[in-house]
């Protein structure tokens, strides 16, 4: 009997485009230079995107079908922007444990979206939902003060948000790897 394979850990995202990630990157490289930033623990910058919906153990048999359900929703969004921009911290600036950028998305176009998405996959409904791009995670379990970091000044630009992707997360050694398992999308354009 040929065991089953193990369920994967998967993800919804928008990705970024390269000239939001390299404006990120330059306020990062200011973040690292700052006494305290090695209590950090730096993402990579190649996988950074903004989670609208997280699955975690996920049926490898299943992805077909969240494919297909990813592609009708994103069939039924029109693709938008959306301003990002600012430095945060979860769950507070004195005890951060993540490091964030931010998206801010005051007609609540994104908030819908990731709604939709969780709709779609039969996902529990998200009460609050706050787009982000994580820069880093703290190595204190209990949070460390942000507050000296989030004074360096983040670029302010726009977010395309004209895709979903449905990632796998490979975890391990070193920085996480996300594997695009499913592309929809927004407004039923070429995937």
């Amino acid at each position: 009997m040929v065991p089953a394979e193990r369920p994967w850990r998967c993800f919804v995202a928008v990705p970024i485009d390269d000239e939001l990630r390299a404006a990120v990157e330059t306020a990062v490289r200011d973040l690292k230079a700052r006494p305290g930033a090695e209590s950090w623990r730096w993402t990579d910058a190649e996988a950074w995107h903004v989670t609208v919906a997280f699955l975690g153990a996920t049926d490898p048999a299943s992805v077909p079908g969240l494919g297909s359900a990813l592609a009708e929703t994103g069939r039924a969004h029109a693709a938008f922007e959306v301003t990002a921009g600012g430095l945060g911290a979860f769950p507070a600036r004195r005890r951060a444990r993540v490091l964030w950028y931010g998206v801010a998305d005051p007609g609540g176009e994104l908030r819908r979206l990731a709604l939709a998405v969780a709709v779609a996959l039969g996902l529990p409904e998200e009460g609050r939902f706050r787009g982000h791009l994580t820069l880093a995670r703290s190595r204190e379990r209990d949070g460390i003060d942000a507050a000296p970091l989030l004074d360096v000044r983040a670029p302010e630009t726009l977010l395309r948000v004209d895709r979903l992707v449905l990632y796998r997360s490979h975890l391990g050694r070193g920085p996480a790897r996300y594997e695009a398992l499913a592309t929809a999308s927004l407004g039923g354009g070429p995937s």
